[in-house]
């Protein structure tokens, strides 16, 4: 019987914490014989309590014991005291990769730049908590899995550090593990052997939806529909640059939030990274072409400076520049150009179905579907430029969108029949505690990120 470890997120997070125990009982059902690890660190940082209030992990911890108790499933705590009975010592690779954990984490709840954490010191003091949570964990993880002969783990989408040390050990002991979340629509999904964000295998998955039209052109209509996409609703206009008639074509980039980028890890690091450094090349390189630029709106609440480096494109004629508060119609702006380029960002696959030529710089979720061209280097990019180029066919966007609506992983423990997600057969214990614990964390982050706004903007004034 293969003896599966299954890590679980806080109770904070209502549906994954619902997930997880489902594919737990799923498990079972299939005669494997999973086991629940649980965190039981007291006072430690991680993504549900990033200030590691003590009150907040022992709530969690009876809810976490309260809720697996019903289901008769085994219970394993992940502490201080197992980790201690460790006799393996942590390489290299793994203290790295819960470093990039941990950075992932801080990066995407406060909205800072990788470039800033090291200068603000309760970031830094967050930082190092965090890493001695998750090496801990780890620790802990690797007596388990030696005491219980563990040959399967499976963790929650598995990036924040928290949530990564089965990840780190599984690869570390050369065994399968899966991690878990949902897609667009909230269905569950099982991504085999590796995370929702490794690019290779979440594209071999795309292409191998199928070619349904009509599902894509439901889901692209969807896109634009101001009341079902929020950026949508906020960005409804666009009235094309006057001067941008007198030049022979129409270039538009979009932008990515350079937070998501960044929380990503080594394998997204694009050597495209100096966005204001492509694009002021390629606008001096063809002066005969009008280029816009379009911030990502949701770089509007990032807390470091995304405006860093485009003063080198101030004074040069053929650039528009909307900003991530402009209220510009993203779709429209697609119609109006000839040719988009973007950096990560999902418009790559908008403006494809959409008919229009598209380049792509640098890593994405996107850039082995075959939708657009993927120049490896600056130079290749402007060679690129200077061409006649022309739009891909529509298939890949497709199996991309059917990707999106269709794709998901049924458990017999979940019910979404009345568009909410319910538990069968269980249920999450003390909901109420839980959610006045969400409430002390999210407080915390509005208060982090007011000292490190004002932390930041000082530096800047005193620059």
């Amino acid at each position: 019987m293969s003896n599966v470890l299954i890590q679980m997120p806080s109770p904070q997070q209502r549906r994954a914490f619902l997930l997880m125990l489902a594919y737990a009982k799923q498990l079972e059902k299939e005669d494997k014989n999973p086991i629940i690890a649980y965190c039981g660190i007291t006072g430690g940082s991680c993504a549900s309590n990033l200030l590691g209030n003590r009150i907040v992990c022992l709530a969690c911890q009876k809810s976490v014991e309260d809720s697996v108790s019903d289901t008769g499933l085994p219970l394993v705590k992940l502490d201080n005291a197992t980790a201690s009975k460790c006799k393996r010592t942590l390489t290299l690779t793994e203290r790295r990769g819960i470093v990039e954990g941990v950075r992932s984490c801080l990066v995407t709840l406060l909205r800072v730049l990788k470039k800033d954490l090291g200068k603000i010191k309760i970031a830094q003091a967050i930082k190092r908590k965090q890493y001695d949570t998750a090496t801990t964990l780890l620790q802990a993880a690797h007596h388990v899995m030696d005491e219980h002969d563990i040959n399967e783990t499976a963790v929650l989408n598995g990036r924040y550090a928290c949530r990564k040390s089965l990840v780190i050990a599984s690869t570390t002991r050369e065994i399968p593990f899966n991690t878990l979340d949902f897609n667009l629509f909230g269905m569950p999904m099982v991504f085999r052997g590796h995370t929702p964000h490794d690019r290779d295998a979440i594209q071999l998955r795309m292409l191998s939806n199928p070619n349904d039209q009509e599902v894509a052109s439901d889901y692209f209509n969807a896109r634009e529909n101001t009341t079902l996409n929020r950026f949508a609703a906020k960005h409804r206009q666009f009235v094309p640059p006057e001067e941008a008639d007198n030049y022979e074509r129409k270039i538009t980039f979009f932008l990515s939030s350079q937070d998501e980028c960044e929380s990503l890890g080594p394998s997204w690091r694009s050597q495209f990274r100096d966005n204001a450094s492509v694009i002021y090349q390629a606008a001096t390189q063809f002066p005969e072409t009008y280029f816009c630029i379009r911030f990502h709106p949701n770089q509007a609440n990032i807390l470091s400076d995304v405006n860093d480096g485009f003063e080198q494109l101030d004074g040069l004629r053929n650039i528009q520049i909307f900003g991530p508060h402009d209220d510009i119609n993203s779709y429209t702006l697609i119609d109006w150009s000839d040719v988009v380029v973007t950096f990560a960002s999902t418009i790559s696959v908008e403006a494809c179905w959409r008919k229009k030529p598209v380049i792509q710089l640098g890593p994405s979720l996107y850039d082995q579907l075959g939708i657009s061209e993927t120049p490896d280097t600056l130079e290749e990019f402007l060679e690129l430029l200077g061409t006649d180029l022309k739009p891909r066919g529509r298939d890949a966007a497709s199996k991309y969108a059917n990707y999106s609506v269709k794709d998901y992983d049924e458990l017999d423990y979940l019910n979404y029949d009345d568009g909410t997600l319910r538990p069968v057969g269980f249920r999450r214990k003390l909901p109420a505690v839980v959610a006045s614990l969400t409430q002390i964390n999210e407080l915390s982050k509005r208060v982090l990120k007011k000292l490190i706004k004002y932390h930041l903007n000082s530096k800047r004034r005193a620059a």
